[in-house]
């Protein structure tokens, strides 16, 4: 017989959804989206194992996180494996943990969708500020550019270790509200051997009253990103934009949101010339949502948006979407 203590926690969640899109060239119905798989235990005294690995309705398999944390040092937290960067916010989120259906515009063309995952290591400090503050630093394996990668960090020159750098702070504005501003860059050197990199800033500030805190609540977010390589030692904005949402909390299974968002010199889905080709351009895009949500296991919600861009075939995009969540087991919490 074996103790079942070995066994380490296991959870699962699926993601399904239904789009309507009449730019797009592709059929409308029910769509499996992906199905992740979480594995998490403790190693022994000194290290924790977690893994999320993802099955893509192309029949592939991703290795989106698989790390080990130190738990022995004071103060210092140490993650190896195949990482999700802590870079900005939005970044940070697993897929069906984004507030929106859609990501924003901006995430796939500066630091991928789904944010930065690459194989490195990151050490995080609490640092002894008088506010909650931490300094995060990391290195990673050179990439290239594809279609997870935006940012070119793919040069095989051997000083080349893309690295980097985050500070988080959070403050109490009263017994119910905090604020928490980040700064993040990421910077390596690119397979045309010059620097690239991106720079962010981020903040929120999240509401959960003391009281009725599965009943009410509401965040504010907004995100900054921007691409940039330095050919010929000068600067150059390669891609940027940003987003403002509000999320409000209307009872114990009613989440509601709205999110207004801006990309510039970027690619989107709708966004293409007479030949179909993608080409980059101006978007704005705002969304509004409505998610009822059961129990912290699963969600439906329904989702509209509307975009315009400044170049292509189709100078407006509306579509509407409705998208369905469940997990069984333990998941790990996500990113406050």
């Amino acid at each position: 017989m074996f103790s079942n203590l070995a066994n380490p926690a296991i959870g699962m969640n699926a993601l399904f959804s239904v789009q309507a899109a009449h730019n797009l060239a592709r059929a409308y119905g029910f769509d499996f989206d992906e199905a992740e798989i979480s594995l998490l235990s403790v190693v022994d005294p000194y290290w924790t194992f977690t893994s999320n690995i993802v099955f893509l309705p192309d029949h592939t398999i991703d290795p989106e996180e698989v790390w080990v944390r130190n738990t022995s040092l004071t103060s210092i937290q140490l993650k190896l494996g195949q990482l999700r960067g802590t870079f900005g916010k939005h970044g940070l989120l697993h897929t069906h943990a984004f507030p929106f259906i859609q990501a924003p515009i901006m995430m796939a063309n500066t630091i991928g969708e789904e944010g930065f995952k690459d194989p490195g290591l990151e050490a995080s400090w609490l640092t002894p500020l008088p506010w909650y503050a931490e300094l995060t630093g990391g290195a990673y394996k050179a990439v290239g550019v594809d279609d997870d990668h935006p940012l070119d960090l793919g040069s095989t020159r051997h000083d080349n270790i893309p690295w980097l750098g985050h500070f988080k702070s959070q403050f109490d504005l009263n017994d119910e509200t905090t604020m928490e501003l980040g700064q993040s860059i990421l910077e390596g050197r690119g397979s045309d051997g010059h620097r690239h990199a991106a720079y962010g800033a981020d903040a929120t500030i999240r509401n959960v009253p003391a009281r009725s805190s599965n009943r009410k609540g509401w965040i504010l977010q907004g995100e900054y990103i921007q691409k940039a390589s330095y050919p010929g030692g000068s600067y150059h904005r390669e891609a940027d934009g940003g987003y403002a949402s509000f999320q409000y909390r209307f009872s114990q299974v009613w989440w509601g949101g709205v999110r207004g968002e801006r990309a510039r010199r970027s690619f989107t889905d709708f966004m293409v010339d007479e030949a179909g080709d993608p080409i980059p351009g101006t978007v704005n895009r705002g969304s509004v949502n409505i998610a009822w949500t059961p129990s912290e296991f699963s969600f439906i919600r329904l989702e509209y948006s509307h975009a315009k861009a400044d170049r292509g075939t189709h100078p407006t995009d509306d579509r509407i979407m409705v998208q369905m969540s469940y997990t069984i087991g333990f998941h790990p919490a996500h990113a406050y």
